[in-house]
């Protein structure tokens, strides 16, 4: 007897200690069947993103704000997209013309169409098309606020004088061309605060723009920054622009300028262009659907990509990844966050269209019950390790009367104790209250009915 009692207590000492080793060792025996080594990392911050949930799936120093460099153009290239027309007919200023490298060398006076001014953005990267971007855009703005189009929903004419952008007709922004320096800087302010604006609306809230091209810089409000989780959001949602991803994934794309002479009607063919897609990772990792580099002497090299298969999209975002001569790293890093992302991360229903919702009891009703039920459905990409918490807040108990569709309660859904998603729980059918009034109501309804 005590021999078999010794062996139950060897027993159940073993069983403690292997619960103990898969408790509180899982990640790394995970990591370490995947051979995932995130010291390789190049990057000083790096975010690889679950870009339908916005939730960080990997990150290093990821809240921390540093320089962005060309990167910066996802936002340039969207922001123009949402407030301009693509046949926008755009002027080049001279301060335009006088960005530095990388450019696409317009010249003072070059007309182009804004649809082609953003495969020059997107594709080649060049500074003097970001801010030719910039200065009509914010003109084309200017004109709608002031002929009432649209409200200036964003308050970036506050206090703005800019009596020198009139439109007496019609819209033309060929007035450009005579500008000076420090009118277009502040037309450039009018275009980087609706970048701003739609950066707040996504909850980036250390992120900060100054320019339209990423160039380093800084203004009364800090630098021209953001963090890696932030550009991973704001990633997020521009490829969710059909135009955006049609314009990232087209490798060559040739266009044409225009000149006007003045008090002419008609425009002249002016210079031709050909530029060609410098995201080489589109061509070096499969089902990658954007992407934009950059390069700055305080940033350092900087990518942001997107991966899109199997119905996960992944987006990866690298900030001061090596200085010259470590222009691979980027790539390097990327296909390493992408390959432990896939490898660890698969989509799991959580909440199903046949999610079980206990019935409510109805006080003071003609019906006992009712039934709930939730009109969404809700899935994620989990891995092995996460640990996920559906928590439904449904009373015993509900007053009458209910109608069909009101809200009784909700459904939280939580993974490592972070809230993820939260969804409210309806009636499905309606009670009536059996209140004085009602019983009163049926009575006069019951002898009516005796009288007929």
């Amino acid at each position: 007897m005590k021999n078999l009692q010794k062996s139950g207590r060897r027993l159940l000492i073993l069983l403690i200690v292997l619960s103990c080793i898969v408790y509180h060792f899982p990640t790394a025996v995970f990591a370490q069947e995947n051979n995932t080594d995130f010291s390789k990392l190049h990057a000083k911050y790096a975010v690889v993103m679950d870009a339908d949930s916005k939730r960080v799936l990997y990150g290093k120093n990821e809240d921390t704000p540093a320089p962005m460099a060309s990167t910066t153009k996802i936002m340039t290239c969207v922001t123009a997209l949402e407030y301009g027309s693509g046949e926008l007919l755009c002027t080049t200023s001279s301060y335009a013309a006088s960005m530095p490298d990388v450019q696409l060398n317009a010249q003072k006076g070059e007309l182009f169409y804004l649809k082609d001014l953003l495969y020059s953005l997107m594709l080649k990267s060049h500074n003097d098309s970001a801010v030719i971007i910039a200065e009509n855009v914010a003109c084309s703005y200017i004109y709608q606020v002031q002929t009432g189009i649209r409200n200036d929903e964003a308050g970036v004419l506050t206090e703005k004088a800019l009596d020198y952008v009139n439109f007496p007709e019609t819209f033309d922004t060929s007035f450009l061309k005579n500008i000076t320096n420090e009118q277009s800087r502040e037309l450039v302010s009018v275009f980087t605060g609706l970048m701003n604006y739609r950066a707040v609306t996504l909850g980036c809230e250390k992120t900060h723009f100054v320019t339209p091209n990423g160039l380093d810089a800084s203004d009364e409000n800090g630098v021209h920054s953001t963090t890696a989780r932030e550009l991973a959001v704001i990633m997020s949602y521009c490829i969710q622009n059909e135009e955006f991803l049609k314009i990232t994934q087209t490798m060559q794309y040739n266009f044409t300028s225009y000149r006007k002479k003045e008090g002419a009607a008609e425009l002249t063919s002016g210079t031709s262009y050909s530029v060609s897609n410098a995201n080489a990772f589109l061509n070096m990792y499969d089902n990658i659907i954007s992407g934009k580099t950059g390069f700055t002497g305080d940033a350092g090299y900087c990518y942001t990509c997107a991966y899109k298969c199997d119905g996960r999209t992944f987006v990866v975002t690298l900030l001061a990844c090596g200085w010259p001569s470590n222009k691979t790293y980027k790539w390097q890093d990327a296909r390493l966050l992408l390959n432990w992302a896939r490898e660890n991360y698969y989509r799991e229903d959580i909440i199903k269209e046949d999610f079980y919702l206990k019935q409510i009891y109805v006080q003071n009703g003609l019906q006992e019950v009712i039934d709930a039920e939730l009109h969404d459905t809700y899935s994620l990409l989990l891995s092995r390790n996460d640990i996920t918490n559906v928590v439904v807040n449904v009373p015993e108990y509900i007053e009458a009367p209910v109608a069909v569709g009101d809200i009784v309660g909700s459904v939280c859904v939580y993974v490592n104790d972070e809230l993820m998603y939260s969804a409210p729980v309806y009636s499905k059918n309606a009670v009536a209250r059996t209140d004085y009034n009602y019983f009163l109501d049926k009575l006069i309804k019951l002898f009516c009915f005796i009288d007929k």
